[in-house]
């Protein structure tokens, strides 16, 4: 497997200021604010000056597809009406928001000490170790996907779920009774699948050859001296949590997404995160049913009719993203001295 520094970086081809212009001229509203804030995102992409890629720049590249990739999805989902989407794309983009102020949070916090009534001089020493610290800070949001991509990798290889994917036996079954085959076929349509055990077994060696080699690259990378510390850590708190380990968890056992909001004063903001995780895992009635006062509907979608507040909050996360997104890359990406 070659290491992350064989790779190169490429990127999209941006469209030029006058596209982007006569692209944003044509619309109007929350669809023009949504255009304006998504030439921001691909903008930035522009403010890159080298080819090589490094571990903190594909943390940063991440975050940075996951929010050009919800806006461009809650775009598409406010012009078909299509609310659901709207509120589980804010769940992500509210997280995510919390991920780039936790990657942030080093030169915020002396940013604050600088406000500070005391008149405290932060010494040139102080704000490049707060830059070192944001640098490990990427990279360690860099190991946390990476090795939960591993996890996925882990459980997908392992032979029970293999067995369970490639066996051919409940197919057979079906198509062998015709009264099986007929029950199927009124639930789900015709079934089409591959029965034959010498296809299946090579499609399945070509299917785990491409996923070893994945999970054998995830652990390379994760073995480098720059992600092994947190690999480490990350592998750690998974064998004491009974649950997912949060990228919050990191830096704070004890952290949680209210903790964090209340330190950015924004606890005010865990209403519609909590809204927005019920829609997601199913877990609510009053989203999905209308309840009158004698009268029950399911709600439909409304062609041209998407929620405004949920598409303003997307708007609104994502553009705080990229301004993050585009600190981030000023602050430390740009600066060799503190990436060494």
């Amino acid at each position: 497997m070659p290491p992350l520094n064989d790779f190169e970086l490429h990127l999209p081809q941006l469209p030029t200021e006058e596209e982007w212009l006569n692209t944003i001229s044509e619309l109007e509203g929350l669809e023009k604010e949504a255009a304006i804030v998504r030439a921001k995102g691909y903008n930035l992409l522009s403010d890159f000056s080298e080819p090589r890629v490094t571990f903190e720049r594909i943390g940063w590249l991440n975050l940075w597809s996951k929010a050009i990739v919800a806006l461009e999805s809650a775009i598409s989902a406010f012009q078909e009406g299509l609310d659901w989407v709207l509120q589980t794309t804010s769940r992500s983009t509210f997280e995510w928001t919390l991920h780039a102020y936790v990657l942030i949070e080093p030169i915020f916090d002396l940013i604050e000490l600088e406000k500070s009534e005391h008149k405290v001089v932060v010494s040139s020493r102080s704000r490049e170790y707060s830059h070192r610290i944001t640098v490990e800070r990427l990279r360690a949001y860099a190991a946390w996907c990476l090795w939960s991509d591993g996890v996925f990798y882990s459980d997908l290889l392992h032979p029970k779920t293999l067995e369970n994917v490639w066996d051919p036996n409940p197919a057979k079954k079906i198509l062998a009774n015709e009264k099986d085959r007929e029950g199927y076929e009124r639930f789900f349509g015709t079934l089409e699948v591959e029965t034959d055990e010498e296809k299946l077994n090579k499609s399945r060696e070509e299917m785990e050859g491409i996923y070893r080699g994945k999970k054998a690259r995830i652990d390379r990378w994760l073995q480098d001296a720059q992600l092994k510390s947190w690999s480490d850590k990350i592998t750690q708190l998974s064998r004491t949590s009974k649950g997912a380990i949060s990228f919050f968890n990191l830096f704070d056992p004890d952290a949680t997404v209210a903790k964090k909001l209340k330190k950015l004063d924004l606890r005010f903001g865990y209403v519609q995160y909590s809204k927005s995780s019920m829609a997601l895992h199913g877990s609510s009635m009053e989203q999905f049913i209308n309840i009158g006062n004698s009268v029950i509907t399911p709600k439909l979608n409304m062609p041209n009719q998407g929620d405004e507040t949920l598409f303003e909050t997307v708007i609104s996360d994502c553009n705080c993203l990229f301004v993050l997104l585009g600190m981030l890359n000023h602050f430390v990406l740009k600066n060799e001295k503190v990436r060494g």
